[in-house]
Protein backbone atom coordinates (compact mmCIF):
# COMPACT_ATOMS: atom_id res chain seq x y z
CA UNK A 1 0.00 0.00 0.00
CA UNK A 2 3.16 2.24 -0.38
CA UNK A 3 3.12 5.01 -2.16
CA UNK A 4 -0.84 5.77 -2.47
CA UNK A 5 -1.13 9.48 -3.72
CA UNK A 6 -4.72 10.64 -5.03
CA UNK A 7 -3.44 13.63 -6.94
CA UNK A 8 -4.37 13.13 -10.38
CA UNK A 9 -1.13 14.27 -11.74
CA UNK A 10 0.76 12.19 -9.78
CA UNK A 11 -1.23 9.35 -9.94
CA UNK A 12 -1.01 10.27 -13.79
CA UNK A 13 2.90 10.30 -13.83
CA UNK A 14 3.19 7.03 -11.48
CA UNK A 15 0.89 5.26 -14.30
CA UNK A 16 2.74 6.49 -17.34
CA UNK A 17 6.29 5.37 -15.56
CA UNK A 18 4.60 1.67 -16.00
CA UNK A 19 5.45 0.62 -19.51
CA UNK A 20 2.85 -1.33 -19.88
CA UNK A 21 2.45 -1.98 -23.67
CA UNK A 22 0.19 -4.56 -24.67
CA UNK A 23 0.60 -7.00 -23.22
CA UNK A 24 2.52 -6.63 -20.57
CA UNK A 25 1.38 -4.66 -17.53
CA UNK A 26 4.68 -3.70 -15.78
CA UNK A 27 2.95 -2.39 -12.86
CA UNK A 28 -0.12 -0.42 -13.71
CA UNK A 29 -3.01 -2.31 -12.52
CA UNK A 30 -0.75 -2.97 -9.34
CA UNK A 31 -1.25 0.70 -8.70
CA UNK A 32 -4.81 1.12 -9.66
CA UNK A 33 -5.64 -1.80 -7.44
CA UNK A 34 -3.40 -0.28 -4.14
CA UNK A 35 -5.37 3.07 -4.79
CA UNK A 36 -8.86 1.28 -4.48
CA UNK A 37 -8.48 -1.21 -2.06
CA UNK A 38 -7.22 1.81 0.01
CA UNK A 39 -10.84 3.62 -0.50
CA UNK A 40 -12.36 -0.27 0.52
CA UNK A 41 -13.03 -1.25 -2.84
CA UNK A 42 -13.06 -5.25 -3.41
CA UNK A 43 -10.62 -6.05 -5.76
CA UNK A 44 -10.38 -9.10 -8.41
CA UNK A 45 -7.57 -9.64 -10.70
CA UNK A 46 -9.15 -11.22 -13.64
CA UNK A 47 -6.29 -12.92 -16.07
CA UNK A 48 -7.32 -14.87 -19.20
CA UNK A 49 -6.19 -16.91 -21.91
CA UNK A 50 -6.99 -17.66 -24.86
CA UNK A 51 -4.88 -20.14 -27.30
CA UNK A 52 -3.03 -17.84 -30.14
CA UNK A 53 -3.39 -14.40 -28.28
CA UNK A 54 -1.44 -13.16 -25.44
CA UNK A 55 -1.89 -13.86 -21.56
CA UNK A 56 -3.73 -10.36 -20.37
CA UNK A 57 -4.47 -9.64 -16.73
CA UNK A 58 -7.16 -7.33 -15.52
CA UNK A 59 -8.77 -5.80 -12.62
CA UNK A 60 -12.71 -5.67 -11.40
CA UNK A 61 -12.93 -3.46 -8.48
CA UNK A 62 -16.40 -2.42 -6.92
CA UNK A 63 -17.34 -0.92 -3.82
CA UNK A 64 -21.15 -0.87 -1.84
CA UNK A 65 -23.70 -3.68 -2.69
CA UNK A 66 -26.69 -1.71 -2.52
CA UNK A 67 -28.54 0.98 -5.47
CA UNK A 68 -27.57 1.69 -8.30
CA UNK A 69 -24.47 0.67 -9.90
CA UNK A 70 -21.73 3.27 -11.95
CA UNK A 71 -19.27 1.77 -13.93
CA UNK A 72 -16.05 3.49 -14.71
CA UNK A 73 -14.23 1.57 -17.33
CA UNK A 74 -10.42 1.96 -19.01
CA UNK A 75 -7.26 0.51 -20.26
CA UNK A 76 -4.00 0.47 -18.61
CA UNK A 77 -1.84 -0.79 -22.24
CA UNK A 78 -0.48 1.48 -24.28
CA UNK A 79 0.35 1.04 -27.84
CA UNK A 80 4.54 1.20 -28.30
CA UNK A 81 6.14 4.69 -28.35
CA UNK A 82 8.20 4.10 -31.82
CA UNK A 83 11.05 5.86 -32.58
CA UNK A 84 12.50 6.97 -28.45
CA UNK A 85 14.92 8.76 -30.10
CA UNK A 86 12.28 11.35 -31.68
CA UNK A 87 10.49 12.10 -28.20
CA UNK A 88 11.03 15.42 -26.36
CA UNK A 89 11.68 13.42 -22.92
CA UNK A 90 11.42 9.39 -22.66
CA UNK A 91 8.43 8.40 -23.18
CA UNK A 92 7.95 6.97 -20.02
CA UNK A 93 9.52 9.55 -17.94
CA UNK A 94 6.19 11.19 -17.34
CA UNK A 95 8.13 14.71 -17.47
CA UNK A 96 6.02 17.84 -16.92
CA UNK A 97 7.47 20.74 -18.61
CA UNK A 98 5.26 23.79 -18.18
CA UNK A 99 1.76 23.22 -18.15
CA UNK A 100 2.07 19.67 -20.10
CA UNK A 101 2.48 16.06 -18.99
CA UNK A 102 4.22 13.78 -21.77
CA UNK A 103 4.36 10.59 -21.95
CA UNK A 104 2.78 7.47 -23.86
CA UNK A 105 -0.62 6.98 -22.01
CA UNK A 106 -0.40 10.37 -20.62
CA UNK A 107 -3.67 10.93 -23.11
CA UNK A 108 -4.98 7.59 -24.10
CA UNK A 109 -5.82 6.62 -21.43
CA UNK A 110 -3.88 7.18 -17.92
CA UNK A 111 -5.00 10.58 -17.27
CA UNK A 112 -8.37 9.61 -17.29
CA UNK A 113 -7.82 6.44 -15.00
CA UNK A 114 -6.21 8.33 -12.59
CA UNK A 115 -9.15 11.69 -12.99
CA UNK A 116 -11.29 9.03 -12.00
CA UNK A 117 -9.78 7.24 -9.34
CA UNK A 118 -8.94 10.93 -7.62
CA UNK A 119 -12.75 12.25 -8.05
CA UNK A 120 -13.69 8.54 -6.55
CA UNK A 121 -11.61 9.82 -3.21
CA UNK A 122 -12.61 12.80 -2.83
CA UNK A 123 -16.96 11.42 -3.02
CA UNK A 124 -15.54 8.82 -0.70
CA UNK A 125 -14.08 11.21 1.56
CA UNK A 126 -16.89 13.35 1.49
CA UNK A 127 -19.97 11.32 1.55
CA UNK A 128 -18.50 7.99 2.81
CA UNK A 129 -18.38 4.49 1.72
CA UNK A 130 -22.04 4.05 2.43
CA UNK A 131 -23.74 6.30 -0.14
CA UNK A 132 -26.38 3.78 -1.17
CA UNK A 133 -24.59 3.28 -4.08
CA UNK A 134 -22.40 1.35 -5.94
CA UNK A 135 -18.86 2.16 -8.25
CA UNK A 136 -16.85 -0.23 -10.22
CA UNK A 137 -14.51 -0.09 -11.91
CA UNK A 138 -13.51 -2.36 -14.74
CA UNK A 139 -9.88 -1.84 -16.25
CA UNK A 140 -8.39 -3.77 -18.70
CA UNK A 141 -4.78 -4.33 -19.95
CA UNK A 142 -5.78 -5.18 -23.47
CA UNK A 143 -7.90 -2.79 -25.39
CA UNK A 144 -5.23 -1.62 -28.07
CA UNK A 145 -3.97 -4.94 -29.41
CA UNK A 146 -6.85 -7.64 -30.12
CA UNK A 147 -9.10 -7.25 -27.42
CA UNK A 148 -9.69 -10.79 -26.66
CA UNK A 149 -8.49 -11.31 -22.76
CA UNK A 150 -9.49 -8.04 -21.82
CA UNK A 151 -13.38 -6.32 -21.44
CA UNK A 152 -15.46 -8.72 -23.18
CA UNK A 153 -14.24 -11.78 -21.34
CA UNK A 154 -14.40 -9.10 -18.06
CA UNK A 155 -18.17 -8.03 -18.61
CA UNK A 156 -19.18 -11.75 -19.57
CA UNK A 157 -17.44 -12.75 -15.70
CA UNK A 158 -19.70 -10.28 -14.23
CA UNK A 159 -22.91 -11.40 -15.74
CA UNK A 160 -21.91 -15.13 -14.66
CA UNK A 161 -21.00 -13.83 -11.49
CA UNK A 162 -24.73 -11.54 -11.20
CA UNK A 163 -23.15 -8.19 -11.15
CA UNK A 164 -24.86 -5.73 -13.18
CA UNK A 165 -24.50 -2.21 -14.09
CA UNK A 166 -26.53 0.33 -14.69
CA UNK A 167 -24.30 2.86 -16.49
CA UNK A 168 -21.11 3.20 -17.70
CA UNK A 169 -18.46 5.79 -18.55
CA UNK A 170 -15.47 5.17 -20.28
CA UNK A 171 -12.63 6.98 -20.05
CA UNK A 172 -11.12 7.32 -23.61
CA UNK A 173 -10.05 10.86 -24.33
CA UNK A 174 -13.36 12.32 -26.11
CA UNK A 175 -12.67 16.56 -25.61
CA UNK A 176 -12.48 18.14 -28.51
CA UNK A 177 -11.31 22.22 -28.37
CA UNK A 178 -12.35 22.24 -24.14
CA UNK A 179 -13.05 20.17 -21.71
CA UNK A 180 -16.22 18.16 -21.79
CA UNK A 181 -17.34 19.83 -25.58
CA UNK A 182 -17.60 16.02 -27.00
CA UNK A 183 -19.41 12.72 -25.69
CA UNK A 184 -18.85 9.77 -27.50
CA UNK A 185 -22.40 7.87 -27.90
CA UNK A 186 -21.67 4.98 -30.09
CA UNK A 187 -18.99 4.20 -32.11
CA UNK A 188 -18.57 2.91 -35.88
CA UNK A 189 -18.26 -0.50 -37.19
CA UNK A 190 -14.86 -1.88 -38.61
CA UNK A 191 -14.21 -4.47 -40.99
CA UNK A 192 -11.16 -5.44 -43.10
CA UNK A 193 -11.63 -7.53 -46.37
CA UNK A 194 -8.30 -9.30 -47.81
CA UNK A 195 -8.35 -9.88 -51.24
CA UNK A 196 -6.24 -12.51 -53.17
CA UNK A 197 -6.76 -12.73 -56.95
CA UNK A 198 -5.31 -15.22 -58.94
CA UNK A 199 -4.91 -14.48 -62.71
CA UNK A 200 -2.59 -16.56 -65.40
CA UNK A 201 1.15 -15.32 -65.57
CA UNK A 202 2.89 -14.67 -69.07
CA UNK A 203 5.22 -12.27 -70.26
CA UNK A 204 3.91 -8.67 -71.11
CA UNK A 205 4.43 -9.08 -74.83
CA UNK A 206 2.03 -11.62 -75.09
CA UNK A 207 -0.25 -10.58 -72.93
CA UNK A 208 -3.39 -12.85 -75.12
CA UNK A 209 -1.55 -15.86 -73.42
CA UNK A 210 -1.93 -14.42 -69.67
CA UNK A 211 -4.60 -12.90 -67.69
CA UNK A 212 -3.26 -10.12 -65.82
CA UNK A 213 -5.39 -9.82 -61.91
CA UNK A 214 -3.69 -6.68 -61.02
CA UNK A 215 -6.43 -4.89 -63.54
CA UNK A 216 -9.45 -6.83 -62.99
CA UNK A 217 -8.67 -6.05 -58.98
CA UNK A 218 -8.07 -2.63 -59.70
CA UNK A 219 -11.64 -2.45 -62.03
CA UNK A 220 -13.21 -3.52 -58.65
CA UNK A 221 -11.44 -1.63 -56.49
CA UNK A 222 -12.88 1.65 -58.52
CA UNK A 223 -15.97 0.57 -58.92
CA UNK A 224 -15.91 0.57 -54.69
CA UNK A 225 -14.43 3.51 -53.99
CA UNK A 226 -16.44 5.31 -56.78
CA UNK A 227 -19.83 4.89 -54.71
CA UNK A 228 -20.34 5.69 -50.82
CA UNK A 229 -21.64 3.42 -49.04
CA UNK A 230 -24.27 6.18 -47.77
CA UNK A 231 -24.30 9.63 -46.56
CA UNK A 232 -24.10 9.05 -42.60
CA UNK A 233 -27.02 9.69 -40.38
CA UNK A 234 -27.81 12.12 -37.47
CA UNK A 235 -25.75 10.27 -35.01
CA UNK A 236 -22.96 9.17 -37.94
CA UNK A 237 -20.41 10.38 -39.90
CA UNK A 238 -20.96 8.58 -44.24
CA UNK A 239 -19.67 5.46 -44.21
CA UNK A 240 -15.32 5.56 -44.96
CA UNK A 241 -13.91 3.02 -47.15
CA UNK A 242 -9.84 3.21 -47.46
CA UNK A 243 -7.67 0.54 -49.19
CA UNK A 244 -4.62 0.48 -47.33
CA UNK A 245 -2.85 -1.88 -48.61
CA UNK A 246 -2.48 -2.93 -52.81
CA UNK A 247 0.66 -5.44 -53.22
CA UNK A 248 1.51 -7.22 -56.54
CA UNK A 249 4.69 -8.45 -55.39
CA UNK A 250 6.47 -8.78 -58.84
CA UNK A 251 10.06 -7.52 -59.32
CA UNK A 252 9.91 -8.23 -63.03
CA UNK A 253 8.78 -5.70 -65.58
CA UNK A 254 8.02 -7.73 -68.42
CA UNK A 255 6.51 -10.65 -66.11
CA UNK A 256 2.41 -10.51 -65.94
CA UNK A 257 1.89 -11.33 -62.63
CA UNK A 258 -0.41 -14.70 -61.79
CA UNK A 259 -1.54 -12.86 -58.16
CA UNK A 260 -2.68 -9.58 -56.76
CA UNK A 261 -3.58 -8.68 -53.32
CA UNK A 262 -5.07 -5.39 -51.61
CA UNK A 263 -7.22 -4.79 -48.25
CA UNK A 264 -10.04 -2.72 -47.89
CA UNK A 265 -10.80 -1.13 -44.04
CA UNK A 266 -14.18 0.04 -44.06
CA UNK A 267 -15.52 1.88 -41.11
CA UNK A 268 -19.47 1.94 -41.00
CA UNK A 269 -21.82 3.11 -39.44
CA UNK A 270 -25.13 2.00 -37.56
CA UNK A 271 -27.30 1.32 -41.19
CA UNK A 272 -24.51 -1.92 -41.68
CA UNK A 273 -23.75 -4.87 -40.37
CA UNK A 274 -20.35 -7.09 -41.04
CA UNK A 275 -22.88 -9.59 -42.34
CA UNK A 276 -24.23 -6.98 -44.48
CA UNK A 277 -20.98 -5.76 -45.97
CA UNK A 278 -19.32 -9.30 -46.70
CA UNK A 279 -22.65 -10.05 -48.92
CA UNK A 280 -21.97 -6.63 -50.45
CA UNK A 281 -18.26 -7.45 -50.83
CA UNK A 282 -19.44 -10.85 -53.12
CA UNK A 283 -21.35 -8.96 -54.86
CA UNK A 284 -18.89 -6.59 -56.37
CA UNK A 285 -16.78 -9.98 -56.78
CA UNK A 286 -19.32 -11.76 -58.01
CA UNK A 287 -20.05 -8.76 -61.08
CA UNK A 288 -16.29 -8.62 -61.79
CA UNK A 289 -15.57 -12.05 -61.82
CA UNK A 290 -18.64 -14.35 -62.57
CA UNK A 291 -17.84 -13.72 -66.76
CA UNK A 292 -13.66 -14.24 -66.65
CA UNK A 293 -12.52 -17.66 -67.20
CA UNK A 294 -9.31 -17.22 -66.65
CA UNK A 295 -9.47 -14.87 -63.24
CA UNK A 296 -10.90 -15.59 -59.78
CA UNK A 297 -10.94 -13.44 -56.53
CA UNK A 298 -10.96 -14.63 -52.65
CA UNK A 299 -11.32 -13.24 -49.43
CA UNK A 300 -10.91 -13.28 -45.72
CA UNK A 301 -12.23 -10.89 -43.28
CA UNK A 302 -11.32 -9.61 -39.38
CA UNK A 303 -14.45 -8.31 -38.19
CA UNK A 304 -13.12 -5.79 -35.24
CA UNK A 305 -16.80 -4.58 -33.85
CA UNK A 306 -20.17 -3.68 -34.84
CA UNK A 307 -21.44 0.34 -34.92
CA UNK A 308 -23.39 1.09 -31.93
CA UNK A 309 -25.53 3.60 -30.67
CA UNK A 310 -26.82 4.82 -27.23
CA UNK A 311 -29.16 6.87 -27.66
CA UNK A 312 -29.57 10.26 -25.31
CA UNK A 313 -30.69 9.61 -22.26
CA UNK A 314 -30.25 9.66 -18.44
CA UNK A 315 -26.70 8.89 -18.03
CA UNK A 316 -25.37 11.99 -21.20
CA UNK A 317 -28.59 14.82 -19.83
CA UNK A 318 -26.61 13.89 -16.47
CA UNK A 319 -23.11 14.58 -18.41
CA UNK A 320 -23.83 17.31 -19.63
CA UNK A 321 -25.59 18.64 -16.60
CA UNK A 322 -21.95 18.20 -14.63
CA UNK A 323 -20.16 19.36 -17.14
CA UNK A 324 -21.85 22.88 -17.09
CA UNK A 325 -21.45 23.03 -13.16
CA UNK A 326 -17.97 22.29 -13.24
CA UNK A 327 -16.79 24.83 -16.44
CA UNK A 328 -19.27 27.65 -15.87
CA UNK A 329 -20.19 27.76 -19.35
CA UNK A 330 -23.35 26.54 -20.95
CA UNK A 331 -21.74 24.11 -22.66
CA UNK A 332 -23.97 21.39 -24.86
CA UNK A 333 -21.60 18.43 -25.75
CA UNK A 334 -21.71 17.10 -28.94
CA UNK A 335 -22.93 13.94 -28.95
CA UNK A 336 -20.55 12.18 -31.55
CA UNK A 337 -19.68 8.45 -32.90
CA UNK A 338 -16.81 9.55 -34.37
CA UNK A 339 -13.31 8.20 -34.03
CA UNK A 340 -11.96 4.24 -34.48
CA UNK A 341 -13.19 1.53 -32.04
CA UNK A 342 -13.22 1.15 -28.42
CA UNK A 343 -14.49 -1.11 -25.57
CA UNK A 344 -17.55 0.26 -25.56
CA UNK A 345 -18.45 -1.47 -28.13
CA UNK A 346 -17.91 -4.79 -25.09
CA UNK A 347 -20.14 -2.52 -22.66
CA UNK A 348 -23.31 -1.66 -24.77
CA UNK A 349 -24.72 -4.77 -24.52
CA UNK A 350 -24.81 -4.82 -20.59
CA UNK A 351 -25.94 -1.43 -19.65
CA UNK A 352 -26.14 2.17 -21.22
CA UNK A 353 -22.76 3.58 -21.89
CA UNK A 354 -20.62 6.65 -23.13
CA UNK A 355 -17.38 7.67 -23.23
CA UNK A 356 -16.27 11.06 -21.73
CA UNK A 357 -12.34 12.00 -20.99
CA UNK A 358 -9.53 14.30 -21.93
CA UNK A 359 -8.70 16.29 -24.80
CA UNK A 360 -8.18 14.33 -28.09
CA UNK A 361 -4.59 15.94 -29.54
CA UNK A 362 -1.67 13.71 -29.43
CA UNK A 363 -2.65 9.89 -28.50
CA UNK A 364 -0.61 7.39 -30.06
CA UNK A 365 1.93 10.21 -31.35
CA UNK A 366 5.62 11.02 -30.73
CA UNK A 367 5.23 13.44 -27.42
CA UNK A 368 2.03 12.44 -26.48
CA UNK A 369 0.72 14.91 -23.64
CA UNK A 370 -1.61 15.99 -21.90
CA UNK A 371 -2.31 19.43 -20.40
CA UNK A 372 -2.49 19.96 -16.52
CA UNK A 373 -5.34 21.76 -16.26
CA UNK A 374 -6.95 19.69 -18.00
CA UNK A 375 -6.03 17.03 -16.15
CA UNK A 376 -7.36 18.94 -12.67
CA UNK A 377 -10.86 19.76 -14.72
CA UNK A 378 -11.38 16.49 -15.81
CA UNK A 379 -11.26 15.33 -11.87
CA UNK A 380 -13.91 17.82 -10.91
CA UNK A 381 -16.13 16.94 -14.16
CA UNK A 382 -15.61 13.55 -12.73
CA UNK A 383 -16.67 14.36 -9.25
CA UNK A 384 -19.59 16.10 -10.10
CA UNK A 385 -20.45 13.28 -12.29
CA UNK A 386 -20.37 10.60 -9.37
CA UNK A 387 -22.34 13.57 -7.14
CA UNK A 388 -24.85 13.86 -9.12
CA UNK A 389 -25.70 10.11 -10.01
CA UNK A 390 -25.60 9.36 -6.66
CA UNK A 391 -28.02 12.61 -5.58
CA UNK A 392 -25.46 14.01 -2.85
CA UNK A 393 -24.92 17.41 -4.25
Amino acid sequence: MNNINFDPIELTQALVRCQSVTPADNGALDIVENHLTHLGFLCTRLPFSEINYDDIDNLFSSIGSTGKNLAFAGHTDVVPPGNESSWKYPPFSATIDGDKLYGRGSEDMKSNIACFISATNDFINKHGRDFNGQISFIITGDEEKKAVNGTIKMMEWAKKNNITFNHCIVGEPTSNKQMGDKIKIGRRGSISFFLTVKGVQGHTASSHRAENPAHHLITMLQKIISTPLDSGNEYFLPSSIQIPTFDISNPAVNVIPETARATINIRFNDQHTSESLIKWMQKHIDEIFKPLENASCTFTCDETGESFLTKPGELTTLMSKSISEVTGQNIEPELATDGGTSDARFIKDYCEVAELGIRNQTLHQVDEFVYLSDIEELKKIYFRIIENYFEKN
